[in-house]
């Protein structure tokens, strides 16, 4: 059959190999995989099979982490002509397609409709109740197959970058506020914020659950790993506010090698606005301290319009817009 399972972890080779293909869009080149994003890639797969006996193990003493990372193929005449990724979030009923990808002499032939609902299939094989996905806000073919798959757009996420030139004069913490570095170990802070801070909206398809951010034991044992194989040095702290309640919580990457891009993830309540400007300046400084001159990623939902106004402010620029997408199961 054309359609099958992942072969892990030989398919990802053969996925890397066509990833710039398959992500090309010549009426929007503002879209297409970056030749940086491209080596990225490259050099996380092969450093994911590097330590693939060891993931297997822990996939063996761990059952839920066996759900890791899942995915199908459509071939034609040996050729790989589309795929997708899924993985569960955490240890919860959610998953999330990461990936779908069909290169541009396959299209128009109802291979992504395929490949996505192999993976809906096998979601609720599993007892999933939700899947997620992101697709570029315009793709009106993609959104428009979503959308016969019965999946709604219940969010907005905007990706925006940064090419730094100098290193911004550090701000000052505002009065009433510390800041705290954490480590893996620490997910109530995150669980904490993001239950209290979430839209309605967002949480019938992304539910706030322990298992989400609760990593198995295994699994903090294996992630440092897998994130020193990727060429990542991972860092994570939380503000607090004169209460001690957690108003910020942020976890940025720098990379260890010459390829890829240092990427930001923060979370804000909206009742601390101000401290926006304080929290992008601060990640910034601790980026370019490390790798000056490196491109930084910073993704930020448009639910959180203050740290996306500071992101502009300090130069951020906007290159796509994400539409999130979700489906219930029954």
């Amino acid at each position: 059959m054309p359609l099958r399972p992942y072969k892990l972890p030989a398919d990802l080779t053969q996925i890397a190999k066509i990833a710039a293909e398959t992500w090309t869009y010549p009426d929007n080149p503002e879209w297409n995989v970056q030749p940086d994003e491209e080596e990225s890639l490259e050099d996380s797969i092969e450093n994911y099979q590097r330590i693939w006996p060891l993931i297997r193990l822990v996939q063996f003493l761990s059952p839920g982490l066996r759900d890791f990372i899942h995915g199908h193929v459509w071939e034609d005449n040996g050729q790989l002509a589309g795929f997708t990724q899924i993985h569960r979030r955490g240890t919860t009923a959610s998953w999330t397609i990461s990936a779908v990808g069909v290169r541009p002499n396959f299209r128009r032939q109802g291979i992504a409709k395929k490949l996505v609902q192999a993976e809906i299939d096998f979601v609720r094989a599993r007892g999933g109740k939700h899947i997620t996905l992101d697709v570029i806000d315009g793709n009106v073919p993609a959104i428009n197959l979503y959308t016969k798959l019965d999946f709604e757009n219940f969010s907005t996420n905007i990706e925006t970058y940064l090419e730094p030139e100098t290193r911004p004069e550090a701000l000052p913490i505002p009065q009433g506020y510390t800041l705290e570095s954490v480590d893996d170990y620490a997910w109530q802070p995150r669980y904490e914020l993001m239950r209290r801070i979430t839209p309605p909206t967002v949480t019938q398809f992304e539910t706030v659950e322990v298992g989400r951010y609760k990593r198995p034991f295994f699994m903090r044992l294996l992630f440092p790993i897998i994130k020193r194989a990727e060429g990542l040095n991972v860092h994570r702290f939380i503000i607090r506010d004169a209460t001690e309640q957690v108003v910020a919580y942020a976890v940025y990457d720098t990379r260890t090698r010459e390829t890829g891009r240092n990427t930001i993830n923060a979370h804000l309540d909206p009742a601390h606005a101000a401290l926006a400007p304080f929290l992008v300046n601060y990640i910034l400084n601790q980026i370019i301290a490390v790798n000056p001159n490196r491109m930084i990623e910073f993704g930020i939902p448009r639910w959180q319009e203050p740290l996306l106004t500071a992101a502009r402010n300090v130069g951020f620029k906007v290159r796509v817009e994400l539409l999130t997408m979700g489906i219930a199961l029954n």
